[in-house]
């Protein structure tokens, strides 16, 4: 596993930068499986040199505008990405077939495979439609690969074996959920240390919400 650094598209995270991204947020009651089993990662990745995800910030990226930091995007060009998304997501009711899970220990973190995963992708590539019909085809340099949620970045570079054993004994395992809003923000990244330790810093995600977007409304 490699210390993990985030990319803005496929180049370096700019000190500072803000990015317009869209998320599809998964439900996370309290109590919830779901909720139950990224508390079990937590206490199971202690004392790992990984940074956990805090739990206002699990989220399923379906795309970012590359061609220009969030402070150069326009508050007519927002309010038009909005619009669009509601649009492209019209009749696109909630997604509850869902399951997290098994955790893998992967190149800079550890997240959560998704299954089933087609609606999934048809949601990433209907709001990539809308974010191209906002800002051009060339604004999203954002690969779309095997959507996922990512429970824990990589602070260092680590054998993964000890802590793939260590999640592996996660139960449950596998945790239904819903999701049932997109999202579009302005997400940033600001170093943190790892829980009970102060001598290595993670990358830890946040973001502020433009708007909001729900399924079946």
């Amino acid at each position: 596993m490699k210390a993990f650094h985030p990319t803005f598209g496929r180049q370096p995270w700019p000190d500072g930068l803000r990015a317009l991204q869209v998320y599809a947020l998964p439900d996370l009651p309290p109590g919830s499986a779901l909720d139950v089993l990224l508390a079990g990662l937590r206490r199971a990745m202690l004392g790992f040199p990984v940074l956990p995800v805090r739990s206002d910030g699990f989220h399923i990226t379906l795309d970012m505008v590359t061609s220009a930091p969030a402070e150069a995007i326009s508050d007519a060009a927002r309010h038009d990405l909005t619009d669009q998304l509601h649009g492209a997501l019209a009749g696109t009711g909630p997604i509850d077939l869902l399951q997290a899970g098994s955790p893998i220990a992967y190149r800079t973190g550890v997240r959560l495979d998704l299954h089933p995963d087609g609606e999934l992708a048809a949601l990433q590539h209907r709001a990539r439609t809308a974010v191209h019909r906002v800002f051009g085809k060339d604004a999203t340099d954002y690969p779309l690969g095997v959507l996922h949620m990512t429970a824990a970045y990589a602070a260092a570079d680590t054998d993964t074996d000890e802590l793939a054993q260590a999640i592996h004994q996660v139960r449950p395992g596998h945790a239904p959920f819903t999701v049932s809003r997109v999202i579009v923000n302005e997400v940033h990244w600001r170093p943190a240390p790892l829980p009970g330790r102060n001598d290595l810093l993670g990358w830890q995600i946040g973001w502020d919400t433009i708007a909001a977007i729900p399924l079946g409304a």
